[in-house]
Formats: structure tokens, C-alpha cells, sequence
């Protein structure tokens, strides 16, 4: 009677109506003062032992005002690693996960709309060692409905 891509075209169109949410503003955290970054850069090649901590330190005793967190985005976009203790770390995060992977669960939470626009909600896990998956399905329903 319909052809397979249009039923499929319908569902699609009935979803994008049914959720109609805009996001306001740009996505993420906004940019780092161009003079401030200046300065991060400034710091940390004049001073190549001193970490994240310490260089916010220093920036502060010039009256600016950073995180560390602003430091490592600010030093990492321009390729630059700040200090040597980088290379003192005894294990990387490959190592790490190798050494726990028997005790690690991955997860992932999705949502899937039926043909009759009812919400699905899956919560999804994996074992990693043993590549099991299990799964949890939550249905909603309305006031007037019921199982």
C-alpha cells in the first residue's frame, strides 16, 4: 500500500515535530580572553618547569585571574606540555585501563521513538572483560494509559 520510505518519511517528519527544542546560544564554554591566552603562552615559555598550578600562580601575581583547567586548553591548543612532571607519570591511561578492564562497566543512556511516537528509554551496559551486554527498557506513558 506505502512504500517502505515514506512510512519511514512520515515517522521521521512526526518526531521532528514533537520535538521542537531550540538551544539558545552557542554550545560549550565561551573563549578564552585573546590577552589573557597571550599571556598564559608568555608564562609558560618563560618559565618551562612550572606546571598548571604553579603557572596560574604566576599569572595571578601579574592580576590575571585563571584556572588550571583554562591553562592546559589555552597551552594545549598552541602544542605546548608545561612541564617535565608530564613526563615523570609512572603509567599512562592506556596502562590504567589495561590493568582495570576486568572491573569496568561502559554504559550509554539513548532514547527511541515508536511508530506511534511513544518514548523508549534505554539504559545500555557492557561488561568490558567479558563483552556481556545488558540491557534496561523504561517505557513512558501518559496519564490516560497504563500497561
Amino acid at each position: 500500500m506505502f512504500k517502505p520510505a515514506t512510512v519511514i518519511g512520515w515517522h521521521r517528519e512526526a518526531v521532528r515535530r514533537k520535538w521542537t527544542y531550540q538551544q539558545k546560544g552557542e554550545p560549550g564554554r565561551p573563549p578564552i580572553d585573546a590577552e589573557l591566552e597571550q599571556w598564559i603562552l608568555r608564562v609558560a615559555r618563560d618559565n618551562p618547569d612550572l606546571g598548571y598550578d604553579k603557572l596560574k600562580g604566576e599569572l595571578r601575581k601579574l592580576g590575571w585571574r585563571a584556572s588550571p583547567t583554562t591553562i592546559r586548553t589555552g597551552l594545549l591548543r598552541h602544542d605546548i606540555l608545561p612541564a617535565p612532571e608530564r613526563s615523570r607519570q609512572g603509567s599512562s591511561w592506556r596502562t590504567f585501563l589495561n590493568h582495570y578492564k576486568e572491573q569496568f562497566l561502559a554504559c550509554d543512556f539513548l532514547t527511541v521513538e515508536t511508530l506511534t511516537l511513544q518514548t523508549l528509554y534505554i539504559l545500555f551496559f557492557i561488561e568490558k572483560c567479558l563483552r556481556r551486554c545488558w540491557c534496561s527498557l523504561s517505557l513512558t506513558l501518559s496519564s490516560n494509559q497504563s500497561i
